[in-house]
C-alpha cells in the first residue's frame, strides 16, 4: 500500500483518487483554493463514485486538501493531474516542498518533469517523471462521480533525468505499472493527444461552438478529419526518426471509432464529452504545449511541418492568441541550441550541475 497524493481535482484527478482508493492505497486529493468546486462536491459526498470500464464502486476519500505543503507531506507518490498550462505555476510552489524518497509523476506528461526540475533546487533522492498520454480517458458523470472509458492499460513512462527511469518505474509499480520510454520527450510526443486533438477539434469548430455538449468521438470523426490526423502523423514520423524515438501511430484507433455500430467496447470512449468550447484543453493545451514544442524541435532540426504549423496557427486565430510565438519551445525547457544527440544526452543525464 502506498500513500498517494493527487494534485488536481478535475476529472482525471478524481478518477485517479477513486481508482487508487479502490485498489487499497491511502489517498490525499489536493486542489488549490481557486479550484475548489469539485473538492467540495467530494467532501459533501464523502468520497467519489467510479463507474465505467475500470474499477467500480464508491471510494471514500479521507484527506481533502487545499494546502499543498500539507498535501504532499508524507506522500510516497505524487500524481500530477493538471493541464500542462499550469505545470510551471505548480512547479515553482512544489519544488521546495519535496523530500527524499518521494516520486512525482505527471499524467499527461508534456515534459512537466523537465519544468519541475528547472523550477528550483529539488531535494536529492526525489524521482520525477511522466507517463505517455493521460492515465485513462475519463470525465465527471455527476457530482463526485466519474466515468472511466477504459481500464488502465500499461503505459510507457520515463524519468527526468532518464538515468532514473528504472527506479521511477519501480516506484510507480504499485500504483501504475509502466514500461520504459527512451526519455520524457519520446513519451510526450507519442501521446495520442498530439496527433488527434487539434485536428479533430479545429475541423469541428462549427459543431463545438453551436453545442457545448459536443462529443468529438461520437459526432466529429469523418474521413476528412481522419485525413488530417494521418497528415499530422506523416509529418511527425521523420522528426521522431531523427531523434531516435519510437513512433506510436494513432490513426488506426480513429478508424475503428468511426465505424459506429461496430466495436461496442469503444462505446464508452465514443461518449467522452468535449471539446465544450474552443477554449477547451483539446485546443489550448495542445496548441500551446504539445504541438508548439514539437514544432520547435522540428525547426531546430531544419524540418518544416506545414499541416501541424497551420493547425497551431489556426487555433491561435480562433482564440486571439499566438501559440507559435508564445507556446512551449525547446528554450522553455533549457534545450535550445542543441543537436538531436545533445538533447537526448541532456534528457538522460539532466542539466549540468543539477
Amino acid at each position: 500500500m502506498k500513500n498517494i497524493c493527487i494534485i488536481g481535482a478535475g476529472g482525471t484527478g478524481c478518477t485517479m483518487a477513486a481508482d487508487m482508493v479502490l485498489k487499497g492505497h491511502e489517498v490525499t486529493l489536493y486542489a488549490d483554493p481557486a479550484w475548489q468546486g469539485a473538492l467540495e462536491e467530494v467532501r459533501a459526498a464523502g468520497g467519489i463514485r467510479m463507474i465505467g470500464q475500470a474499477a467500480t464502486g464508491f471510494a471514500p476519500i479521507s484527506r481533502l486538501e487545499n494546502d499543498l505543503e500539507r498535501a504532499v507531506r508524507g506522500a510516497d507518490v505524487i500524481l500530477v493531474a493538471l493541464m500542462a498550462t499550469r505545470h510551471e505555476e505548480l512547479a515553482e510552489t512544489l519544488a521546495p516542498l519535496l523530500s527524499e524518497g518521494q516520486t512525482v509523476c505527471f499524467s499527461a506528461g508534456n515534459c512537466g518533469s523537465v519544468v519541475l526540475r528547472r523550477a528550483g533546487k529539488v531535494c536529492s533522492g526525489v524521482l520525477i517523471g511522466e507517463m505517455q498520454g493521460n492515465v485513462y480517458p475519463c470525465r465527471f458523470s455527476g457530482p463526485a462521480e466519474v466515468r472511466c472509458a477504459f481500464p488502465y492499460m500499461e503505459k510507457k513512462a520515463a524519468a527526468f533525468p532518464g538515468r532514473d527511469t528504472p527506479a521511477f518505474i519501480e516506484a510507480m509499480r504499485e500504483a501504475y505499472a509502466c514500461t520504459p520510454a527512451r526519455n520524457v520527450m519520446e513519451a510526450c510526443f507519442n501521446s495520442p493527444n498530439l496527433s488527434i486533438h487539434l485536428a479533430g477539434s479545429l475541423l469541428n469548430t462549427g459543431g463545438i461552438e453551436r453545442d457545448p455538449a459536443f462529443r468529438m468521438y461520437a459526432q466529429g470523426l469523418t474521413p476528412g478529419v481522419l485525413a488530417c490526423i494521418r497528415e499530422v502523423e506523416r509529418e511527425k514520423a521523420p522528426v521522431m526518426e531523427r531523434m531516435g524515438f519510437a513512433n506510436a501511430v494513432h490513426a488506426g484507433m480513429i478508424e475503428k471509432l468511426m465505424r459506429y455500430g461496430e466495436f461496442p467496447e469503444l462505446d464508452d470512449f465514443r461518449q467522452v464529452s468535449g471539446p465544450s468550447s474552443m477554449r477547451h484543453r483539446y485546443i489550448t493545451e495542445d496548441a500551446s504545449v504539445g504541438q508548439s514544442l514539437f514544432l520547435s524541435l522540428a525547426h531546430s532540426l531544419g524540418m518544416t511541418l506545414p499541416c501541424m504549423e497551420s493547425l497551431v496557427m489556426l487555433a491561435g486565430v480562433i482564440n486571439g492568441e499566438n501559440y507559435l510565438r508564445d507556446g512551449m519551445t525547446l528554450a522553455s525547457l533549457g534545450l535550445d541550441g542543441l543537436s538531436a544527440g545533445e538533447i537526448n544526452e541532456r534528457l538522460h543525464n539532466g542539466f549540468p550541475g543539477a
